[in-house]
């Protein structure tokens, strides 16, 4: 039943109306929960692998994706994982792709993708909740938002036991799709002084106040970073094509796996590719069809830098001052007993993108480099765990 829920749910367009209770609906029961993260990714960062973590995170999305047909799903990226929603008749399908995930990344990358399936209806079962809700970062492209405390319980099943779960056991990926998959930009020099990346989660004792408490986060960062500073780390000004082969060429490996002859034609693909865009960028003329002026245009407005999950993530190019302002912010919310937060600072941001056509249907996930969400997400772990 209600497979085409998400589907039919009515968008919103103003990031302030995330905190509003009118937008959101229950998950149908029947429908399943996808998480993914990469096992060991806190090693992984310390050897300066996080763009690969990122790449393995989004590629679960794509491939999902891509057995469906590119059916709409609420999704998330997370950094070192992804969230997606499913309806119950695409469960085998989706394990399967998932599975073959997990072969090509620890062929290619050797990285542990950890993955699970798990019943909406068995965490309404554990009094859990979960909503969602469609925000439209532009005409094009939607980003869902979700609300409760379900996706963190269905996260600590996967990676602690417990609960039910559909897990994936590596397997064939000869037939595995990342099309659309594509990681060809420099990272992002901040702007202000540095890129913080913001992790904040309401605590169970104020669950009851989670919406209140939001929306007054949201507008007290929005009195620190006002839209018209220029906090967001894509700007149409900004933005570099990569030519460097340790950089395209992970791309190449994941999307190509094993067929050397594919991957160096691929390759050779993506540096053609590339050189036409930097004369379009560089010279903002029109190549063929493509546009770059509006394509750059529309990355800064598909960029998913600031979005919800069960817990408030942002990527803010901040100043020194706002940055200062912020950790008070948080600090003082915390000492209430209101939040967890996790920050992380570091000079640039990352970005691997989901192109699913060069005409304004493209998503371009945006993380702090040096570990970025994971790195905030350790900090935010450490509170939980102190109960502080």
């Amino acid at each position: 039943m209600f497979q085409n829920f998400y589907q039919s749910l009515e968008g919103f367009g103003q990031f302030s109306e995330l905190t509003s209770p009118s937008h959101y609906v229950d998950v149908p029961a029947d429908w399943y929960v996808v998480i993914t993260d990469v096992r060991g990714s806190t090693n992984a960062i310390a050897q300066g692998r996080y763009k690969e973590v990122n790449l393995v995170g989004a590629a679960a999305i794509i491939a999902v994706l891509n057995m469906t047909g590119r059916v709409p799903l609420p999704y998330a990226f997370g950094g070192d994982g992804a969230t997606i929603l499913i309806p119950q008749h695409l469960v085998d399908m989706v394990r399967d792709t998932l599975c073959a995930v997990q072969t090509r990344v620890k062929a290619m990358f050797d990285l542990e993708l950890r993955a699970g399936c798990i019943p909406v209806s068995a965490l309404y079962e554990q009094k859990a909740w979960l909503k969602v809700a469609k925000f439209q970062l532009s005409p094009t492209v939607e980003q869902a938002a979700f609300q409760g405390n379900g996706l963190g319980l269905a996260e600590q099943w996967v990676k602690k036991g417990g609960g039910t779960v559909i897990t994936c056991t590596p397997k064939d990926d000869s037939e595995l799709s990342l099309e659309g998959l594509e990681c060809r930009w420099q990272p992002i020099g901040n702007r202000h002084g540095t890129m913080l990346t913001l992790l904040a989660r309401v605590t169970p004792n104020h669950e009851g106040r989670a919406w209140e408490i939001y929306s007054q986060l949201l507008s007290e960062i929005a009195q620190i970073y006002p839209e018209s500073c220029g906090a967001a780390p894509v700007q149409p000004d900004n933005m570099n094509l990569s030519f460097a082969y340790k950089n395209l060429s992970r791309e190449a490996i994941l999307r190509r796996g094993n067929h050397l002859l594919g991957y160096i034609r691929y390759l050779l693909i993506m540096y053609v590719q590339n050189a036409i865009g930097y004369l379009s960028f560089r010279f903002k003329i029109p190549v063929g069809n493509f546009n770059g002026q509006k394509y750059l245009a529309e990355m800064a407005a598909n960029s998913d830098a600031r979005k919800f999950d069960e817990m408030l993530r942002m990527v803010l190019d901040s100043s020194l001052e706002q940055q200062k302002r912020l950790e008070a912010l948080l600090a003082d919310h915390h000492a209430k007993g209101e939040i967890y937060y996790g920050i992380h600072l570091s000079p640039e941001a990352l970005m691997t993108c989901l192109v699913f056509n060069l005409s304004g249907n493209h998503i371009h996930f945006v993380d702090g480099s040096d570990g970025g969400y994971a790195i905030a997400a350790k900090q935010m772990k450490e509170q939980m765990a102190a109960g502080t």
